[in-house]
């Protein structure tokens, strides 16, 4: 087992951000607990620096989702339980991160490899979150995939897309990438691509979400799957040598 130096660090920052939820009541117990796991887990075996990334996704999430909420709920986009993480909301956007920090901690994979994984599951995570919680605050025309035919759809359809939640869905990718690499996380050419793997697996979300098959995995099994095609599609990239080793 491989303890990172500054684990220490991020303990603190782990539970520092863990009140920070509670005191703002953008989680439930049970969804606290479970996220300052993760960042104990990410921080103990990349890093304080991984605290970063991960805070201004939970933070900026829970921002994001009280943004418009009364015209949320009038369109029916709204969170339910006034938009506070459970353990299972946890568990489908960080499931992916937590693994990459548990593997850094025992040491089995490259550390700049799962870094990698680790920001661009985060990239991805926000940037779906951005688009469905700002995207009917902003308005706009909304687009869906339905049975292989593009057709308008209301607010807050499954898999519906705006020009607005796309601007939101890249400004928050890239953002979290931005912070990863002004860390020290990721060198700024695996920033880049961590930001572009994150904007590009939320919008094939969007698309699995107006099929058979998404409406079967569910909203839970849809959040898997941002986050792993997030880390797949940034390691696909990697492998080719699209990005610097870093």
């Amino acid at each position: 087992m491989t303890l990172d130096p500054t684990a220490p660090w991020g303990a603190l920052l782990a539970l520092a951000g863990a009140a920070l939820v509670v005191l703002t009541r953008q989680g439930t117990f049970p969804g606290t607990f479970a996220g300052f796991l993760v960042a104990l887990i990410a921080t103990a075996g990349l890093g304080a620096a991984a605290f970063a990334p991960l805070a201004l996704f939970v933070l900026g999430s829970g921002f994001f989702t009280r943004i418009g909420r009364e015209k949320k709920e009038r369109l029916g986009a709204a969170e339910t339980n006034r938009g506070r993480r459970s353990a299972r909301n946890v568990a489908a956007k960080l499931a992916i991160p937590a693994i990459a920090g548990a593997l850094a901690l025992l040491g089995v994979v490259p550390e700049r490899i799962l870094s990698l994984v680790y920001v661009s599951a985060l990239a991805g995570a926000f940037a779906d979150t951005a688009a469905t919680e700002l995207g009917p605050v902003l308005g706009g025309r909304v687009l869906g995939l339905r049975r292989f035919r593009v057709v308008v759809v209301n607010h807050g359809a499954p898999g519906g897309v705006s020009g607005a939640g796309l601007l939101a869905a890249s400004t928050s990718a890239l953002l979290t990438a931005f912070t990863a690499s002004s860390v020290g996380l990721l060198p700024a050419t695996a920033a880049w691509m961590a930001a572009c793997a994150g904007f590009l697996a939320s919008a094939l979300e969007s698309v699995l979400a107006g099929t058979a098959l998404g409406v079967r995995v569910g909203h839970f099994g849809r959040n898997i799957f941002v986050s792993a095609a997030s880390a797949g599609l940034a390691l696909a990239a990697s492998a080719f040598g699209w990005i610097g080793a870093g």
